[in-house]
């Protein structure tokens, strides 16, 4: 095969690559890619505006979206049900307004347990389920919490709507 032989076949393939490339660049301007439904990595939420408490959130707060955060991270281990079982955890229908660490046929954690004192509130609940380790160090809880806010309102309005008369 002489030159002009060689040459003939390296342009036909350098034509057909930028031939190739520009209609890929073309094709991406003409259609663009579809964003997805959900995104595949949790994004941290931004913080909530300054001076809004747990209990205005609490009172804005979306008992359905609660009830889906809870069937997603709390049904696992917890009951929710009316003088459900205790499965890993308590059963957490009516938790609201009782004493830590205080569920009758349950044994709780000493971790807890030394927060018998107090009562599940909108506070204590949003600092547990913001991070169970940081409010009882030594729980037997491995839950890593939930960093939002809003989502942890969102919990409570669900753990508020669990009780026989909805506090």
């Amino acid at each position: 095969m002489d030159s002009l032989g060689l040459n003939q076949i390296g342009a036909a393939c350098l034509i057909a690559a930028v031939a190739v490339g520009a209609s890929w660049g073309v094709a991406h301007t003409a259609v663009p890619e579809p964003l997805p439904a959900k995104s595949g990595v949790a994004i941290p939420q931004p913080a909530q505006a300054a001076g809004a408490s747990i209990d205005d959130l609490v009172a804005r707060a979306s008992v359905e979206k609660g009830r889906t955060i809870a069937e997603h991270q709390c049904t696992m281990c917890h009951s929710t049900a009316p003088h459900g079982p205790a499965i890993i955890g308590p059963d957490l229908f009516g938790v609201v307004g009782t004493h830590v660490g205080d569920i009758p046929g349950y044994e709780f954690s000493d971790a807890l347990k030394a927060h018998k004192d107090e009562t599940w509130t909108n506070t204590t609940l949003s600092a547990w389920l913001r991070s169970p380790s940081e409010y009882a160090s030594g729980t037997k809880m491995s839950f890593p919490g939930i960093p939002s806010e809003t989502d942890r309102a969102d919990v409570i309005a669900y753990l508020r709507s669990l009780h026989e008369d909805a506090p």
